[in-house]
């Protein structure tokens, strides 16, 4: 497991599963970029300031995006707090990151090939448990604009 921490009874864990198909939202990574990824955007609520550990396990090659208040999936850089590939090792994503309370961000999951599909898991360690649930990002960005 990827989470650690000298006092494990501090560290709650809270996990979510979902898939990403050929029906899943699309985005170009960079501004004209023609290849484009499958991707599942996740509002992630915090509720208590603290580190948090966010982990994936797949058997897909998983890649983590964690935007500050929303995404924009026309500009993928805008907001855009912290990334990564393969920090969990076996092409599994992992961000640790500082939160604050009562801010909401979001997690967007996709893959580090185009067109790649599959079951993905993800699991966030912290100080309490965040609640995580899956938005349509498009619908989310223009509203919230």
């Amino acid at each position: 497991m990827f989470f650690h921490s000298s006092d494990t009874s501090s560290v709650i864990q809270t996990n979510y599963s979902s898939v990403l198909t050929s029906d899943s939202q699309t985005y170009a990574r960079i501004s004209c970029e023609l290849e484009k990824y499958y991707y599942e955007a996740i509002q992630v609520k915090v509720f208590t300031a603290g580190t948090y550990t966010f982990g994936s396990i797949s058997s897909i090659d998983t890649y983590g995006y964690l935007y500050e208040s929303d995404f924009n999936p026309f500009n993928p850089t805008v907001n855009l707090q912290a990334q990564n590939d393969n920090g969990c090792g076996n092409l599994q994503l992992q961000i640790i990151t500082e939160l604050q309370m009562n801010r909401t961000c979001i997690l967007i999951v996709s893959t580090s090939s185009p067109n790649a599909t599959g079951l993905f898991s993800i699991f966030v360690s912290g100080p309490n448990n965040v609640t995580l649930n899956r938005i349509s990002e498009y619908l989310y960005y223009v509203r919230n604009k």
